[in-house]
């Protein structure tokens, strides 16, 4: 069945589209015929009931008369005369208590359908039953049935002319696009299929570079709202680049990885490495718990005081530089490079920041106006003016002491699981 589809789903259109309005044609053609010899069949019950009725009920009236006088010759004589008819097979009398008197006619051609019963002087004296011969009506009716399915073959035959010869002309026009599509694109051959030939050419044509840039006006996705950046430097690891062997040093950026991936986990951030030995954390759209910058706040105080942790963990420095800030915009994306450009010049600041943070978190002027931020961390102002990290407020430094626990028990299994 699978390849008779694949093999109709291949044919030409003008082929396919002819088939299918000529089997539809046939199936309704052939439905009207069946539901005009059911219609002709029950007149036919019909009128052939009334008329065996008629004719039972006239033959009971002859035997009667016949039986009234004993005359049993007689009652033989009225069966005969009536099976001379053409439309009667059989005929017989019965006595009063059901035994056969006499019959006339041939049995096998049909079944005695019809009774009468036989009065005398007002008592039931026999009944009087009568076989129609419905062979006449029978084969009538079965060449109406061929003559009407013949018309309707004959019927679905035009059809699928006529629409393979309409359909022909839509072919041609689809077979000419497409070999047009084929001098730009893949000039291989396609299928048979008109509609399939088509696809497969545009299918075949760059589509990438014939599609105009996008130079709409920001279109309010999630590259265009306002986005907090943790921007993490590791201040250690030039130090271990020629001292640690290959394998303790990817053991050691495999494990402050997990570290920033956990603590960023916790509230949405997205991981990325911006510079050679920075990578920035970005915190884009609305969050369950807070704003942005308070998420990344969060992420940046969970890393801090989990380093120590590590660092007992690997025997190895654990040294980051932290810095919080923000942008308008989002980092961007291969389909929208601008929102990417415009925050460079934050990454670029945030950077500076990391590097003269030393063991504390240093807060960029975009994110200490964040009226959260502000409610939720203290902000303290250091050497030279510069703003960073102080106390969270009690409630939402309990869920940061839990959330650390967390990490730390994460990152003892996956160590262990390492070694």
């Amino acid at each position: 069945m699978r390849a008779l589809i694949t093999a109709f789903n291949n044919l030409p259109l003008h082929q396919q589209l002819a088939t299918v309005a000529c089997l539809c044609c046939l199936v309704s053609n052939l439905a009207l015929v069946a539901l005009a010899a059911q219609s002709g069949a029950y007149t036919q019950a019909n009128l052939q009931g009334e008329y065996g009725r008629a004719v039972a009920e006239q033959l009971a009236r002859r035997l009667g008369s016949e039986m009234a006088t004993g005359d049993l010759l007689g009652v033989v004589g009225e069966l005969n005369k009536l099976t001379e008819q053409q439309g009667i097979a059989a005929t017989r009398a019965l006595d009063v208590d059901g035994h056969e008197l006499a019959a006339a006619g041939d049995r096998s051609s049909g079944d005695f359908a019809y009774d009468a019963a036989i009065i005398i002087a007002g008592d039931q004296a026999g009944t009087a039953e009568v076989a129609l011969n419905t062979a006449v009506q029978d084969r009538t009716q079965f060449q109406f049935l061929l003559s009407m399915s013949g018309l309707a073959i004959l019927l679905s035959v035009a059809v699928f002319i006529a629409t393979r010869t309409l359909a022909l002309r839509l072919g041609k026009n689809l077979q000419a696009v497409a070999a047009e599509l084929g001098t730009v694109g893949d000039p291989a051959a396609v299928s048979t299929n008109e509609v399939k030939a088509l696809r497969e050419r545009v299918a075949a044509l760059p589509l990438d570079l014939l599609r105009p840039p996008s130079v709409e006006a920001p279109r309010g996705d999630h590259h265009y709202v306002t986005t907090a950046i943790l921007f993490i430097h590791f201040r250690s690891l030039p130090g271990y680049l020629e001292t640690v062997d290959e394998r303790r040093l990817q053991r050691y950026v495999a494990h402050i990885h997990r570290m920033l991936y956990g603590a960023a986990g916790f509230y949405g951030g997205e991981l990325e490495v911006v510079r050679q030995f920075g990578v920035a954390i970005w915190f884009t759209g609305p969050h369950k718990i807070t704003s942005a910058a308070v998420r990344a706040a969060s992420s940046a105080w969970l890393i801090q005081q989990s380093a120590p942790k590590l660092e007992a963990l690997l025997r190895l420095t654990v040294g980051l530089g932290i810095a919080v800030g923000g942008s308008e915009l989002g980092r961007g994306d291969g389909e929208d490079i601008y929102p990417g450009l415009y925050t460079q010049s934050a990454v670029d600041e945030l950077e500076v920041l990391a590097r003269q943070a030393g063991d504390q978190v240093r807060l960029s002027d975009f994110v200490t106006d964040d009226l959260e931020l502000t409610t939720r961390v203290a902000i303290e102002t250091g050497a030279g003016g510069s703003k960073q990290m102080g106390a969270f407020a009690d409630g939402h430094r309990d869920l940061l002491e839990r959330q650390r626990e967390i990490l730390m028990r994460a990152l003892v299994v996956s160590d262990d699981q390492g070694d």
